[in-house]
């Protein structure tokens, strides 16, 4: 019996040092890949990401994870997200919850002081460790409120404000991330903006991505549906479109970058009349893989500096901030960058349309590397470029008012248009472009 019990002691112990040994390395596990997701945000130039008020265990765990916004202009304090969260370890799973609080230049909160919310975001989620895979769940409440809206006048001065009612019923966000691919998943029932002029209502909205890799390598979909947007204007019938879709696809591999858009609006109707339905598609290729991460290096580096000028509205200015990115642009242009009008549709029962397209635009880049922006005057620059761009696109069932504005017959159907060495034709009528860039004066 003593020997039955010693063995028994023996189990219990090695039971128990396992269990705890499980949840030292679940605790463990957690607390690595937390510090792995600090680094990499915190290696961006535009965040600062730290991580404190840290207290790891191997039952519970909790910190504050804060990012600091710093690419505004140097005058201006950071705009600052604070995360705080809570953990709970366990032998399979860690679960997970908190809040996220984002504070402005003057320390004013966006969910509560800015957005009349009844408090900060929330979120939910669980780490499994076996499958190193993270899922949360973020709640962001609604509000309703008005807020003063800037109008401006035809040379864009600030002339007055009016009121805007806000209505928002909340956004639920679903995400996931495993194996260095996030997958996010979100809606957000209604939002209603309405001032004295107009009322809009979109209901329904849904989102859906999914990201991989990092800035050097990526793939990268985003999609966009609104089932139903009703605009009405004051002491006019409503207007609702149905099924409202947009979705972007983006590759970038050692070579190239790619992307992918497309945007559909469904049936448009005022009252019982239909007026409008169509849809669009585009890609982007030929843009050259170096160029692009060079250019989006320069945008951060130097992006505060460009934001500044922008406002300064000062030209000079803005040239000089834009200067660092010259030679990323001039990359891209002797890449010979393209883009496809895959698709164009537009219906109207009410204008008799019933439009198809396709087309494309490109550049051709042989030699561009070589230029000398330097000492290149700016219109010797423009005529160059416009020499330099091929295209075509053919319009069946083109509008009569387009037909009318372009001076031509109205059964000139399709509508053809070529640009080639600096020359546009427009069904057989040609227009040059570049001696309309020269300035007279």
């Amino acid at each position: 019996m003593r020997k039955w019990m010693i063995a028994g002691a023996v189990v219990i112990v090695l039971v128990g040092a396992g269990y705890l040994g499980a949840q030292a390395y679940s605790s463990q596990r957690f607390d690595s890949e937390i510090e792995k997701l600090v680094t990499r945000l915190d290696a961006g130039p535009d965040w600062q990401v730290t991580r404190d008020d840290v207290d790891s265990g191997w039952f519970h765990s909790s910190g504050r994870i804060e990012a600091r916004y710093v690419a505004v202009a140097r005058n201006a304090d950071p705009v600052v997200v604070e995360v705080p969260y809570q953990a709970g370890h366990g032998l399979l799973e860690t679960t997970l919850n908190g809040e996220a609080q984002v504070r402005g230049s003057g320390g004013e909160t966006l969910f509560g002081d800015v957005l009349a919310s009844p408090g900060p975001m929330t979120w939910t989620g669980r780490f499994l460790t076996r499958e190193q895979k993270l899922e949360a769940h973020f709640m962001l409440p609604g509000f309703s409120q008005t807020v003063s809206v800037p109008t401006q006048d035809a040379a864009g001065e600030i002339t007055a404000a009016r009121d805007m009612q806000l209505d928002f019923a909340g956004l639920s966000l679903d995400l996931e991330q495993v194996d260095g691919k996030v997958t996010v998943q979100g809606d957000a029932p209604r939002l209603r903006m309405a001032d004295d002029q107009t009322d809009i209502l979109i209901e329904g909205t849904t989102l859906s991505g999914t990201f991989e890799g990092n800035d050097q390598a990526f793939h990268q979909a985003m999609s966009l549906t609104v089932p139903t947007t009703t605009v009405t204007p004051a002491d006019s019938p409503s207007v609702v479109s149905r099924d409202v879709r947009y979705a972007v696809e983006a590759n970038l591999g050692a070579e190239q970058l790619v992307m992918q858009l497309q945007a559909n609006v469904g049936e448009t109707r005022v009252q019982d009349q239909s007026i409008f339905d169509g849809g669009v598609a585009l890609t982007l290729d030929h843009v050259d893989g170096d160029a692009y991460r060079s250019l989006v290096a320069a945008l951060d580096e130097h992006l505060a500096d460009i934001q500044a000028a922008i406002d300064s509205e000062d030209d000079a200015r803005l040239q000089t901030a834009l200067q660092p990115l010259r030679s990323s642009i001039q990359a891209l242009l002797a890449g010979s960058p393209h883009l496809s009008l895959d698709s164009l549709t537009a219906n109207s029962a009410v204008l008799g349309m019933k439009m198809r397209g396709s087309g494309e635009l490109g550049v051709d880049g042989a030699g561009i590397e070589g230029w000398d922006l330097d000492t290149m005057a700016a219109d010797a620059l423009q005529r160059e470029i416009v020499r330099r761009l091929e295209g075509r696109l053919s319009l069946e069932g083109a509008p009569a008012i387009l037909m009318m504005f372009l001076g031509l017959p109205l059964t000139s159907d399709p509508l053809q248009l070529e640009l080639t060495d600096g020359v546009l034709d427009i069904n057989g009528q040609q227009i040059p472009l570049v001696p309309l860039l020269v300035d007279p004066g």
